[in-house]
């Protein structure tokens, strides 16, 4: 019952941190949505980048769907809020990277920041994604490790840029949240959402592929978290599952 009521509290919290976003990506200083040797257009010093009465309402609907699914799915606990924070700074990137194509260093550092104290909690009640110690530091290895092998690839053997170093630093941090096993599924859980997207887009016209037509990689990356947070409970059956097999397979 509690849980339940909880996740009703917070589905309206997150309703509101949704029009808080808007607000927040409007008074952000406008070099934060460029590159560091890009001027700021007109459109980012005036201020009014993004509407409540759209963003608002699409940021607000996802984060109150997302705090209160991953407190039905998880329970309330420490990790949990930590992991409602960890959703609110993953709006902001996913806003940002989908409009101006930019990932914020500021916005990272406070994923990262958020993911260390999940980490810790997480590594102290064994509760969630890591239960040793050193498990989120090799999955900074993993997650950044990924991103920067699939970018070689597509750099060399598709001769175009696959993922950019905001995405690779995303990654990290998610790493160091989610730890090896899970950033794995993260990414393709990521993945798979983006290739439903890409095929959609594909078939209905709207000039994907074309040149000057770019889609940026982090709002996959954020949705693919969000959607590892609120089914962790299941992916952790499926790993227990495969280690009971393994150790079966192991016995005389």
């Amino acid at each position: 019952m509690i849980t339940f009521i909880v996740s009703a509290v917070m589905a309206a919290v997150g309703v509101a941190l949704g029009f808080a976003c808007c607000v927040i990506l409007n008074k952000i200083p406008a070099e934060w949505l460029c590159d560091y040797d890009e001027t700021p257009s007109e459109e980012l010093k005036n201020g009014i980048r993004f509407v409540n009465k759209k963003h608002g309402i699409i940021l607000g609907a996802s984060l109150g769907l997302s705090m209160a699914l991953t407190a039905v799915s998880n329970g309330v606990s420490a990790e949990y809020f930590i992991g409602c924070c960890m959703c609110f700074t993953l709006a902001l990137i996913a806003a940002a990277d989908a409009k101006y194509t930019i990932i914020p260093d500021q916005f990272t550092i406070a994923a990262a920041v958020t993911a260390v104290a999940f980490a810790v909690t997480d590594v102290l009640t064994k509760k969630d994604f890591s239960e040793k110690w050193y498990e989120p530091l090799i999955g900074i290895a993993v997650g950044g490790g990924l991103l920067v092998v699939l970018d070689l690839f597509s750099m060399f053997v598709l001769k175009k840029e696959g993922f950019g170093f905001g995405d690779i630093k995303l990654m990290a941090a998610l790493g160091l949240m989610f730890g090896w096993k899970y950033i794995i599924v993260m990414l393709m859980a990521a993945s798979f959402i983006a290739a439903i997207h890409f095929l959609i887009l594909i078939f209905s016209g709207k000039g994907l592929g074309k040149e000057g037509v770019y889609l940026p990689m982090g709002p996959y990356l954020c949705i693919g978290a969000v959607v590892t947070m609120i089914c962790r409970p299941w992916f952790s059956h499926i790993f227990d599952m495969y280690k009971t097999l393994l150790e079966m397979e192991a016995l005389p």
